[in-house]
């Protein structure tokens, strides 16, 4: 088993990054960020620990 080197992280209002968990699977984090999203709209963000960057992104804005 691979050690989890995405984090999967929630930009807050006031812009700082809530650390949620971490996977080991890129599809996993993909799907997980669509759910995530789906569930509580905002930016969410998969971050990759070996080459320090962001790797993929989703943005839903909440329903007025």
């Amino acid at each position: 088993m691979r050690a989890p080197h995405l984090d999967i992280l929630k930009r807050q209002r006031d812009g700082s990054f809530v650390w949620i968990e971490a996977v080991s699977e890129m599809d996993v984090a993909e799907r997980r960020i669509t759910q995530l999203a789906s569930a509580e709209p905002a930016e969410y963000f998969v971050f990759d620990q070996r080459i320090q960057q962001i790797v993929a992104k989703i943005a839903r804005q909440p329903m007025s």
